[in-house]
């Protein structure tokens, strides 16, 4: 039975005053913009650079027109949006270690397909990332996304209150990474990951530094429990967050076109990379950015444990 009358009323983003460069436009209320009026193949401007960044703390995730741009201009993209991170254990492109090329086909299935937030394994998961569409598949390969503050702002005040008191535990030894570690390294590869990235604990419900809104920050990926609580309990709850966040009414499915660039905010979003193409190829480029406080970090955790760099994130 639906309750949506004792919902708080949402305050659209004042589009029209606050944008005078490019053109944002929703496709959830105050989430999920399409974004007009930007030519990624010329020097941007401040104030398009401005805007750009407001639009992630607006809407969590934006569409910037499908175009041609260089692996150096993808790169100085997520420069907009704060320090280039160093990203995950995916392969790079040669001769730029700040690109992750994510490549599946028949001989390599999809194994992305599920709800997550980037790296909240680490005790500072990045806070977003560019990604560019380089080989679409002929059908399906779309991504959907969830707003974790929706999904939040919608839960009774109790719960939202109780959820409060809660850390949880993260690790990637729980996701489909110990096995693909194995796979590109070998064992001495997984057994350096288990010694470099130990389980880290978030807040259940954590307050975006920028934009302020509270957010639920738990994923079916990486979250293993709840702290402090009976096993029962927390697998509970963590059921109970992994079906409420994916409604339809905080999501939004994108289809790809061909060279489709997406920015989303990894501190109030979820996605999901539907597997429905294969064994259809699907290759897309990758690159992470950290806070903007935060200063450049160039070792990934591919070469931390692959190719036994230090590592810095």
């Amino acid at each position: 039975m639906s309750t949506l009358k004792s919902l708080p009323i949402l305050q659209p983003v004042d589009i029209a005053t606050r944008y005078r460069h490019i053109q944002p436009i929703p496709q959830q209320p105050n989430f999920a913009a399409h974004i007009e009026g930007v030519d990624l193949s010329r020097p941007l401007s401040a104030d398009v650079k401005r805007e750009l960044y407001q639009a992630l703390l607006d809407f969590e995730v934006i569409f910037l027109p499908p175009q041609a741009i260089t692996l150096d201009q993808h790169v100085e993209l997520a420069s907009v949006f704060g320090p280039v991170a160093p990203g995950a254990f995916f392969p790079r492109k040669d001769g730029h270690p700040l690109v992750e090329v994510i490549e599946f086909d028949e001989k390599r299935p999809p194994e992305v397909n599920i709800w997550h937030s980037d790296l909240t394994w680490l005790a500072e998961p990045p806070n977003g990332t560019v990604i560019q569409i380089v080989e679409p598949p002929a059908h399906g390969g779309s991504t959907a996304w969830a707003s974790l503050s929706r999904a939040f702002t919608a839960l009774s005040p109790s719960l939202q209150d109780y959820l409060a008191t809660l850390t949880a535990t993260h690790t990637w030894e729980i996701s489909g990474w110990r096995d693909a570690l194995e796979h590109i390294g070998g064992r001495d590869a997984l057994i350096a990951a288990i010694d470099r990235f130990k389980p880290v604990q978030h807040p259940v419900v954590r307050t975006h530094p920028e934009s302020g809104k509270k957010v639920l920050f738990v994923n079916e990926n990486f979250t293993k429990h709840i702290d402090g609580v009976h096993f029962r309990e927390s697998r509970g709850v963590l059921e109970f967050l992994r079906e409420w966040i994916v409604q339809p009414e905080f999501t939004y499915t994108h289809k790809w076109q061909k060279n489709g660039i997406a920015v989303w905010d990894n501190r109030s979003t979820q996605h999901y990379a539907l597997a429905d193409y294969w064994p259809q190829r699907r290759v897309n480029n990758r690159v992470t950015f950290n806070r903007v406080t935060a200063g450049p970090t160039l070792t990934s955790t591919h070469h931390a444990v692959v190719a036994k760099e230090p590592a810095t994130a």
